[in-house]
């Protein structure tokens, strides 16, 4: 019997990470990436807090990478450019161009179960804000074949006021520069990741218990 979880999207806010998962994509598989992401978030999060890496996205993706991901070189924005459009709109756009149309789907559906609940927009982007700083990941997840899953990892990277609220969702000039920002399609083979990863970093993921996990209703 299939697990009725398995034939409903829903999304996943870990910490700065924002996970809209397709249908096809059952809840054992969606927990174990979700250990994925966690584990590469605390690592990269601690590393940067010692000092040892300040490149926080970078070393998060690698993590990703080597827990077993196959992705391409993203291209990356170096130049500062004034954000005169939906911060949103901009993310889909991205997403649209590199993913599939599920992709676009699912992430178009986590956005607008996030606007449905302000409070918890809210909680979602304070934790995207360090000091004057934004960052934040939307990563759509759908399967692809077998124990294969792909999933578009979008990040953006703002420079804004530390008076900005809810800028995720304010149109027009919001006095923000775009700092960073890289979309790129990643595969997952998850049946590797269980194989050889997974026993290995399950204490590393229950050392970060702080981490703020919050459902989004798609």
């Amino acid at each position: 019997m299939t697990d009725s979880s398995s034939a409903m999207a829903c999304g996943k806010a870990v910490e700065t990470s924002l996970l809209p998962f397709a249908a096809n994509v059952d809840s054992e598989a969606r927990e174990d990436i979700l250990l994925v992401i966690r584990f590469a978030h605390a690592v990269a999060t601690q590393e940067k807090t010692e000092g040892l890496n300040p490149d926080w996205f970078n070393n998060y993706r690698r993590k990703l990478q080597f827990l077993g991901w196959d992705a391409t070189p993203p291209p990356l924005f170096q130049q500062p450019v004034a954000l005169r459009q939906q911060v949103i709109e901009m993310t889909l756009q991205q997403i649209g161009q590199v993913g599939s149309p599920e992709h676009l789907q699912e992430a178009e559906r986590f956005v607008l179960g996030l606007q449905k609940d302000r409070e918890l927009m809210g909680r979602v982007e304070t934790r995207m804000r360090e000091n004057n700083t934004i960052q934040f990941q939307l990563m759509p997840c759908v399967r692809r074949s077998g124990d294969y899953y792909e999933m578009v990892l979008y990040q953006m990277q703002l420079l804004a006021l530390e008076s900005t609220q809810h800028f995720l969702f304010v149109k027009g000039d919001l006095g923000m520069t775009l700092t960073g920002q890289s979309t790129e399609l990643i595969r997952f083979n998850l049946r590797l990741f269980r194989e050889q990863f997974k026993l290995k970093i399950l204490a590393g993921v229950s050392s970060a218990a702080h981490q703020q996990i919050l459902d989004i209703q798609l």
